[in-house]
């Protein structure tokens, strides 16, 4: 216990260590076989788990090792364990958050709050254990089809977005040498995006499903505060062009908000679509489902429309 790895902050530091993950899996620098959940099996006092994290983590704190070994292969997690990603995240960020500015970034910070699918997954899990109902199947990026990858293959160029394949990395550290040295590495994967710059697997709330935007888990720092490095614990935004016309100019390869919704009412359309599937996977609340539309309805969904 300590404090979460992050890029690029203490390369030593032993923020965690093998085993990564809840299914058995060998270390290939000492030969054990382990897994999270390894001394409860023995007892047989295993709890139902489900793990969320942002997307952030899966680009500083190499979350792609909960479901891959430590030599990079898919692997399948125990039936009472659940994972979720909730893509285009930071590590945090407020309910009804705006949109924010750091001088260190690249990016604008991404606002999005994952608090709607969080409800409802507590609102699962209680259900798993109350009533033994199986919850919603795990959510994350996964090697097995296609949306876990190598970083350099990832996200594809988009004008502005400053993508550069940074990610944390994950060293097996000699820590009985002073200083530690590293002995080897484990592999790690980072979530594919679509045509849009944003992550493919995971849980996409209607902000990335019915977008204004591009929303990523991770943000650059530029020239001057660490280029070459992520700034800490921060997702970024990227605003669609409002026309055809300007985003040809830009070059930019995604459709404009006008290619994409004709008509308010073509926005709305697609928010709802967006909730309403969301809502068939349990994996969100009808009431919050109210709240997304009204907030659309509102205009103050997507702030992030209001940067250009």
């Amino acid at each position: 216990p300590g404090r979460n790895p992050r890029h690029l902050q203490d390369p030593a530091w032993a923020a965690d260590l093998f085993p990564f993950t809840y299914a058995e899996t060998e270390d290939p620098f000492t030969g054990a076989r382990e897994s999270l959940m390894t001394r409860c099996r023995a007892s047989t006092t295993c709890p139902l788990v489900m793990q969320t994290d942002s997307e952030h983590e899966w680009w500083a704190s190499r979350g792609s090792l909960l479901v891959t070994d430590p030599r990079g292969n898919p692997i399948d997690l125990p039936a009472d364990v659940r994972v979720y990603m909730m893509a285009g995240t930071p590590h945090f960020a407020a309910p009804n958050e705006g949109l924010r500015h750091a001088p260190q970034a690249a990016l604008p910070l991404s606002p999005v709050h994952a608090g709607a699918p969080m409800r409802a997954l507590l609102t699962a899990l209680d259900a798993w254990v109350r009533d033994g109902r199986e919850p919603p199947p795990s959510r994350v990026p996964l090697r097995q089809t296609g949306t876990l990858v190598e970083a350099a293959d990832a996200v594809p160029a988009i004008p502005g977005l400053f993508y550069a394949a940074i990610h944390t990395v994950a060293a097996r550290m000699d820590q009985t040498r002073l200083p530690a040295i590293e002995i080897g590495r484990y592999p790690v994967f980072v979530p594919r995006a679509d045509q849009d710059g944003m992550a493919i697997g995971g849980i996409r709330v209607p902000l990335l499903d019915a977008p204004r935007a591009s929303y990523t888990g991770w943000n650059p720092r530029v020239e001057g505060y660490g280029p070459g490095t992520l700034y800490p614990l921060q997702g970024g935004v990227l605003p669609f062009a409002p026309t055809r016309a300007v985003r040809d100019e830009a070059r930019d390869p995604r459709l404009s908000l006008e290619e994409r919704y004709p008509t308010p009412a073509a926005y709305l359309s697609a928010v709802r679509d967006a909730a309403q599937r969301l809502l068939a996977d349990r994996l969100l609340l009808a009431e919050d489902v109210a709240a997304i539309m009204n907030a659309a309805e509102a205009g103050t969904l997507d702030r992030s429309a209001l940067m250009r």
